[in-house]
């Protein structure tokens, strides 16, 4: 929940009478890099774990996760760019479609602690594929901008990867991130100028794409594709795993917030209002995911409570 007051204090600041100490403060990029760094990097060093030991290391229980997370992505990136077609804005389509994996298990430990221990890890899995897959994303279109954003996601979830027992160091990395980088990340990238923006954000294709795309595209996309997977038979879901309680989760994965944010900067940062729209629909559609969430987990929960 760090992360969200962060972007609320970000909002707050960049439309008080101070904004130019906001905008004083922004302007230091490297601080901004450390954070997303250290994100990425204990992403990479995630990763490694669940294909050595995890929910990936089984490659006919991996291919739900994988496939789920590929489906998550192409849904949303669709939506947006049927809706943006032929259109500049174009260029953000991969602004939602990545789930927030912090912010995401946030909710689910508030709101959804009674569910069985696999939900948390196959949400966990989509989360961490797709967020690894956007990193491939980034390598293959926007590594040759040479934005400094773009280069140290790559270093980081590389670095991650790769290190010889990098698990050993998730015991202070873990709450570091939670606590530390991506709040300071939030902060340096969700202010807004609102009233800057006018009327051009409720008419705006981007602001219409990233919203749809998080709030129906991803829940769409990862239970549509969970479903034909399954029932193809290419693959299967771990024991424990109920549809009921898949459905009452698919929300949260539109909590787009971090990566989006990330995604935003590298598709719209020399254009100052589509980035800012892009961020406030980002911000928009996170919460608005995050709450539809809460509500479909307190109304599977009665089915649990009434047993």
């Amino acid at each position: 929940m760090y992360l969200i007051l962060a972007a609320i204090v970000a909002m707050i600041w960049s439309n008080s009478p101070f904004a130019s100490a906001y905008e004083a403060m922004i302007s230091i990029e490297a601080i901004k890099g450390v954070a997303i760094f250290l994100f990425f990097f204990s992403l990479g060093i995630e990763l490694r774990h669940e294909i050595t030991h995890g929910s990936l290391a089984k490659p006919r229980q991996a291919i739900v996760p994988i496939f789920a997370a590929i489906g998550g992505m192409l849904v949303p990136v669709g939506i947006y760019s049927i809706i943006n077609q032929g259109l500049p804005t174009a260029a953000g389509w991969g602004v939602p479609m990545s789930t927030d994996v912090a912010f995401a298990l946030a909710v689910l430990a508030i709101a959804g602690k009674f569910l069985p221990a696999p939900i948390r890890v196959f949400l966990l899995t989509v989360a961490v594929v797709d967020d690894s897959l956007t990193i491939l994303m980034i390598a293959l279109f926007f590594s040759s901008t040479f934005h400094a954003l773009s280069v140290v996601s790559l270093a980081g979830v590389i670095i991650g990867l790769f290190l010889p027992g990098g698990q050993k160091l998730t015991g202070w990395l873990t709450p570091t991130v939670n606590y530390a980088a991506l709040p300071i990340f939030a902060l340096f990238s969700a202010g807004v100028n609102i009233q800057g923006l006018g009327d051009s954000f409720a008419t705006s294709a981007i602001t219409w794409g990233v919203i749809v795309a998080m709030v129906i595209g991803k829940p769409l996309g990862v239970l549509g594709t969970t479903w034909l997977v399954t029932k193809s038979g290419l693959g299967k879901l771990a024991a424990g795993i109920k549809w009921a309680d898949l459905l009452s989760i698919g929300s949260l994965f539109g909590m787009c917030f971090t990566v989006a944010l990330l995604m935003s900067e590298l598709s719209f940062g020399e254009q100052h209002t589509e980035h800012s729209i892009a961020n406030l629909s980002v911000f928009i559609g996170s919460v608005t995911s995050a709450l539809l969430a809460v509500a479909a987990l307190q109304i599977r929960k009665r089915a649990y409570v009434n047993r």
